[in-house]
């Protein structure tokens, strides 16, 4: 699955974002509820990365569909160096691999 934007999140507190991101999915599970569509327990994401604020070492990702409709969240574990430059508009390349389920939510 690919998509172009996304962000990053410490908390509540968004620290960075994603640029045409690439999810590779190794599990999916069934449905959850009404307001979930999927689980996916095993997942790894590759991406261009910006950061606002100090990189730390889980995140939770939000993924948004390039149809405007719904978007894709959960935590995972940056897996790659990151460049730490703040507030540019230069990006990095990242990798995070899922720590959980990553949910889809409409």
């Amino acid at each position: 699955m690919k998509g172009k934007l996304g962000s990053l999140h410490s908390g509540r507190l968004q620290v960075g974002g994603i640029l045409e991101w690439e999810l590779d999915l190794l599990l999916a599970d069934s449905v959850k509820d009404t307001a979930t569509f999927y689980k996916l327990s095993k997942w790894k994401l590759t991406a261009q990365s910006y950061w606002l604020f100090d990189i730390p070492n889980q995140v939770v990702v939000r993924l948004y569909s390039d149809k405007g409709k719904g978007y894709w969240e959960g935590k995972g574990i940056i897996t790659s160096q990151v460049t730490k430059i703040l507030d540019t508009l230069m990006h990095s390349p990242i990798e995070i691999i899922g720590e959980g389920i990553l949910e889809g939510k409409e």
